[in-house]
């Protein structure tokens, strides 16, 4: 089974399948007793339009990948990406039964939450998210923002972790959403170096700024660019050529999304000499992604 593929199946359907039944049901949400440890109260609660978990007693929660593993691990078995991808396509009787939920700035959810202001990080509760996937604060505080929402139709104001992008739109992120305020766009990051020859490529900021944990540093020599999306990979070709670089690092998911985007990269600098890629996917091969492998290393 592949990334596209397991990402169909609904995780309601998978906690069935191990024996846990939903507790309490809404339209929008199930909620059960944790299937991934011993709990009295049902605090684990699957969204089913963004076909997302999130179990409150840990703190942790995502798609039905992390779910996999999470569930994997906790029964004692191999948990890396692969082993997850492996268990799910050998569940008998689940059938895909759920669209990918895409979060974009032109769909009726995000259209309803209006930007109020924006800060310096001050919320414990992200704070304490980011250090759970391995970014410290004083690194986090020269890239991200605190970011306030409200949302028009609950009325209710929402704090969130914000990386600005080129339009002036915002990334925003909390435990349980992931979506983009405003234009939807990529981020482009300036190195040490004055004209530099080198260019790295990410995904998400949450992997850029993985990286720079590893590496131990604040800012890279060489220029970044964080697509915020793969589907915005046509955004930051062109700045390859017009930027002169020779050098290009892909540091894109271990997913089908981001095999196809460091291929396309590839084909790209090899169809434009003198440009030269890298990718950079082999000391996190085991994982879904840069900021997988660092949560692993610090774990």
């Amino acid at each position: 089974m592949n990334f596209e593929q397991a990402i169909t199946i609904a995780i309601t359907d998978v906690l069935e399948k191990l024996g846990h039944l939903p507790t309490k049901k809404t339209t929008k949400d199930h909620w059960y007793l944790s299937p991934l440890r011993a709990e009295k109260t049902a605090s684990f609660t699957v969204n089913l339009k963004r076909n997302v978990w999130y179990d409150f007693g840990s703190g942790k929660g995502g798609g039905i990948i992390k779910f996999t593993k999470a569930w994997l691990q906790s029964q004692g078995q191999p948990h890396s990406y692969p082993d997850a991808l492996k268990w799910l396509g050998g569940l008998s009787g689940i059938q895909p039964s759920v669209k990918p939920y895409i979060q974009t700035a032109e769909q009726e959810e995000t259209k309803r939450i209006e930007l109020v202001s924006t800060s310096k990080l001050r919320s414990k509760m992200l704070i304490d998210y980011l250090e759970e996937r391995g970014i410290p604060l004083e690194l986090a505080q020269l890239y991200l923002r605190e970011i306030k929402l409200l949302d028009h139709e609950t009325g209710n104001y929402i704090r969130s972790i914000g990386f600005k992008n080129n339009a002036g739109g915002y990334e925003n992120r909390t435990r349980t959403f992931k979506g983009c305020i405003g234009h939807k766009s990529i981020t482009t990051l300036r190195g040490k170096t004055p004209e530099a020859e080198g260019v790295h490529l990410f995904e998400g900021f949450m992997d850029f700024l993985s990286m720079l944990v590893i590496e131990d540093k604040p800012r890279l020599n060489d220029n970044v660019i964080v697509l915020n999306s793969a589907s915005l990979l046509k955004q930051a070709l062109p700045l390859l050529l017009q930027q002169h670089y020779k050098f290009v690092y892909t540091w894109f998911d271990n997913d089908d999304t981001g095999h196809k985007a460091t291929e396309a990269v590839k084909k790209f600098c090899e169809e434009h000499p003198p440009l030269q890629h890298t990718a950079m996917n082999s000391p996190y091969a085991d994982y879904e992604d840069v900021n997988d492998w660092l949560v692993h290393l610090i774990a």
